[in-house]
């Protein structure tokens, strides 16, 4: 009955989602905030409401996840450019918030409006070192 019962504690405890991280990258006035939460990172263009336009992407396991490119561009246009990851968007209706999938020779040149993305914050921050981008980045984790 012991064994049950800590089995079924283990299995409640694993299964609980705690993980919310909160990243905001900002270039030239543009923002683009990103929510993690359960296995869904949420890309938000100048704001978080059900009416800003969004990217997100789900994944799961050890084997998952995306990456990708913020590439920020003229009058406020922000692309994210991915060749991993299950992306979806809604409420571009403005077209300022896109998504496009990119091969691996595609990826874009490292300026100051580009900035490498990953659900790992610790590699995406030494991705972007030395890397000369521009973009501004807040991490609250």
């Amino acid at each position: 009955m012991k064994n049950w019962i800590g089995l079924i504690v283990m299995i409640i405890c694993s299964s609980c989602c705690d993980t919310h991280l909160e990243v905001t990258y900002e270039y030239e006035g543009t923002v683009i905030k990103r929510v993690d939460e359960c296995g869904i990172s949420t890309f938000y263009y100048n704001g978080e409401s059900r009416q800003s336009p969004k990217i997100w992407v789900e994944y799961s396991g050890i084997n998952d996840g995306f990456s990708g490119y913020l590439v920020f561009g003229k009058n406020g246009i922000v692309t994210l450019l991915s060749g991993d990851g299950y992306f979806q968007s809604a409420n571009n209706h403005a077209k300022k918030f896109d998504y496009r999938r990119i091969a691996a020779y595609e990826r874009p040149a490292m300026n100051k409006g580009a900035y490498y993305i990953m659900p790992a914050t610790n590699v995406e921050k030494k991705r972007n070192m030395n890397t000369g981008s521009g973009v501004k980045v807040t991490y609250d984790d």
